[in-house]
């Protein structure tokens, strides 16, 4: 949830922050513009998020989850649905 939250927020920061940075330099708001400060703010907010992941520890916590494979092998239909709805 914190990767989420902190994502979130870098997010609309980069947006800001890039498109005063646009204005100061009289670039015109066209459709480049807009994709390219979404595609940054994008890249920097997954980044950030990764980040968050590795400095929290969640990045190990699903290390020792079972594949799909095994899971389906096991033929157990909790386990599915868990693997299914992301819930393990």
């Amino acid at each position: 949830m914190l990767n989420f939250l902190i994502s979130t927020i870098t997010f609309s920061t980069a947006v800001y922050g890039m498109n005063l940075y646009f204005n100061a330099q009289n670039l015109t708001a066209s459709r480049s513009r807009t994709i390219i400060v979404m595609l940054v703010a994008t890249i920097i907010s997954i980044v950030a998020g990764w980040v968050t992941d590795q400095l929290d520890g969640e990045a190990e916590l699903h290390k020792n989850d079972p594949s799909m494979m095994q899971v389906v092998q096991t033929g157990d239909p909790i386990q599915i649905a868990k693997l299914l709805t992301g819930f393990n």
